[in-house]
C-alpha cells in the first residue's frame, strides 16, 4: 500500500485513485510493482495544452509469468492503456488502449482483473468491463478544480 503523498494538499488530485488502484492488485495477489503518481506539469509559455495527471504501475520480468515486463497506464483524460515490456522495462514491444475499460476512472478491481492477466500470463485485455469508480466525481471534482487553479497561475 502507497503512502500518502508527501507534497501539499491538492497537488496531486488523483492520489485517492492511486491508493485504489495500488490496493486492488495487492488484494488479488499479484506481486508488488512499481507505481508511479505525478503531474506533467506544462511549461509557463506552452499556453495550448493542459497538465497531465497520470498514473504508471510497473511490473519488470521478475514479476511477471512471462519473458518481459509490463506498464498499466492512466491518465486523466484518456484512461488506461498497456504496454509490453521486453527485458529491460524500455524497451516497449507492444503499446495499446486498454479498451475494455470502457471508463476514464475505471473500477479498481477490474482494472486489477486486467493487471492479472497481464502480470501472471501476458494476455491481452478482453472483455468490457464498464464500471465507474465509486469515488469518481469526487476525484474528478479535484482534478478539474487543480486545473483551474493551475490555468489561473499561468495566466
Amino acid at each position: 500500500m502507497l503512502l500518502d503523498p508527501p507534497v501539499w494538499p491538492g497537488l496531486k488530485p488523483h492520489w485517492p485513485y492511486v491508493r485504489a488502484v495500488d490496493q486492488a492488485p495487492t488484494d488479488r495477489g499479484i506481486p508488488a510493482g512499481i507505481v508511479r503518481a505525478d503531474i506533467a506539469l506544462r511549461p509557463y509559455y506552452e499556453t495550448d495544452r493542459r497538465d497531465t495527471i497520470y498514473v504508471l504501475l510497473v511490473w519488470d520480468v521478475s514479476r511477471t509469468g512471462a519473458w518481459g515486463g509490463l506498464r498499466l497506464s492512466w491518465d486523466d483524460e484518456t484512461g488506461w492503456s498497456y504496454a509490453k515490456l521486453g527485458p529491460h522495462a524500455q524497451d516497449v514491444l507492444l503499446e495499446a488502449p486498454v479498451t475494455p475499460l470502457r471508463r476514464t476512472f475505471a473500477a479498481p478491481d477490474d482494472v486489477a482483473g486486467i493487471a492479472d492477466g497481464l502480470v501472471r500470463h501476458w494476455r491481452t485485455p478482453e472483455g468490457e468491463h464498464a464500471a465507474e469508480w465509486e469515488r469518481a466525481p469526487e476525484v474528478r471534482k479535484a482534478i478539474v478544480a487543480f486545473h483551474q487553479d493551475r490555468g489561473k497561475r499561468m495566466s
